[in-house]
């Protein structure tokens, strides 16, 4: 049982460098910079390793093998075009990371569709599904386009921490909210260049 365990806080690492997830508990707390806020319970470790091109959260405590994170880009994707392209960029890419990393566990995976909303917003998912040493868990992935950023939620773990972990995942994908982009002010029109006088023939 300790192998399965340690499976899953591998594989957490893997897909995103975090730490483990545990069980609500106490008041909620808020995350908000740059736009971006959820809320998230009391008591739990918190990590931003973001960067430039993304923000990207992490919320755990040591006493479960059960993680959420949170993946925001900052590039706006504001067409149907874009949206696909970061998809297939992004997404597909981290979905297939995902599920190599159970294969060369010796974990082989099962991945079903999976869906549901993110703040409020219709989102599309998967389950990457798959049993280590007897342990079943569950890689939750589910994304969507939330104030034109694209969001990806992630909750993983083994199905018994997961349970426990369940109102955590559903207070942070229910309660995020992403600020639209602000317009930019139109410059004022230049005025046109007055002609100049001509000159006296006088």
């Amino acid at each position: 049982m300790k192998s399965s365990r340690n499976f899953f806080q591998l594989l957490a690492l893997f897909v995103c460098s975090v730490t483990a997830l545990a069980q609500t508990g106490g008041d909620a707390k808020q995350f908000s910079k740059d736009g971006l806020s959820f809320n998230y319970p009391s008591g739990w470790t918190f990590n931003d390793t973001s960067n430039a091109d993304a923000q990207q959260m992490t919320f755990g405590r040591a006493d479960s093998d059960a993680q959420i994170t949170v993946f925001v880009f900052r590039t706006p994707v504001t067409t149907p075009e874009k949206v696909a392209e970061a998809k297939r960029v992004l997404v597909d890419k981290y979905v297939a990371s995902t599920t190599k990393s159970f294969e060369e566990a010796g974990a082989p995976p099962e991945s079903s569709p999976a869906s549901t909303e993110i703040g409020g917003v219709k989102a599309e998912g998967v389950k990457i599904r798959a049993s280590l040493d007897g342990v079943p868990g569950v890689a939750e992935i589910q994304w969507a386009v939330v104030g034109q950023r694209l969001v990806v939620l992630t909750f993983l773990g083994p199905d018994k921490a997961l349970t426990k972990a369940m109102p955590a995942w559903d207070a942070i994908r229910n309660s995020l909210s992403i600020e639209p982009p602000k317009a930019q002010a139109k410059p004022s029109p230049m005025s046109s260049p007055k002609s100049s006088p001509k000159p006296s023939l006088k």
